[in-house]
């Protein structure tokens, strides 16, 4: 009866000692109609803007897996027009450490904006974050490369 007792405890103790810790599902905000959009536009031409990297953040589901679909656009400083696509991929299932950069992306970008003194320009880097419904809309102009959505491209790019 004891050793019945101590195996009972003992398969109790690994049990929980083997359960696996689930994370959240973050940014449940997001859904198939409520899309997460993050662009970033680089100054390569001056005051007529530049290279735009465009990530549209969603899920098929409610509670579904976050999906990206990335795309890139190039412009010609010379010609003027408007940027064309050179990259585009969609569908990207995204990681938790994606899903981590995402929420760095965003508070980076919030800091940027809130910690800096407001003066004219008419070039720079322009980086915004809106979410469909515009229930949040972060855009910051002139900006700052951000390291985190420039890491979350990097590892989307090797996809």
């Amino acid at each position: 009866m004891k050793d019945k007792l101590i195996i009972s405890i003992g398969i109790f103790f690994l049990l929980i000692a083997c359960k696996k810790e689930s994370k959240p599902n973050p940014l449940l905000y997001i859904n198939r109609v409520n899309k997460l959009e993050i662009l970033t536009v680089d100054d390569k031409c001056g005051e007529w803007g530049g290279n735009e990297k465009i990530l549209t953040i969603y899920r098929d589901d409610l509670k579904g897996q976050l999906l990206v679909d990335y795309i890139e656009k190039t412009k010609n400083c010379k010609n003027g027009k408007e940027p064309q696509i050179t990259k585009s991929i969609n569908r990207i299932k995204l990681t938790q450490e994606e899903n981590e950069l995402i929420l760095e992306s965003i508070n980076e970008l919030c800091q940027t904006k809130l910690n800096k003194e407001e003066y004219p320009s008419h070039s720079g880097i322009f980086n915004r974050i809106m979410f469909r419904d515009s229930s949040i809309i972060i855009s910051d102009f002139p900006s700052v490369e951000l390291k985190s959505l420039n890491n979350l491209v990097t590892r989307l790019k090797k996809k």
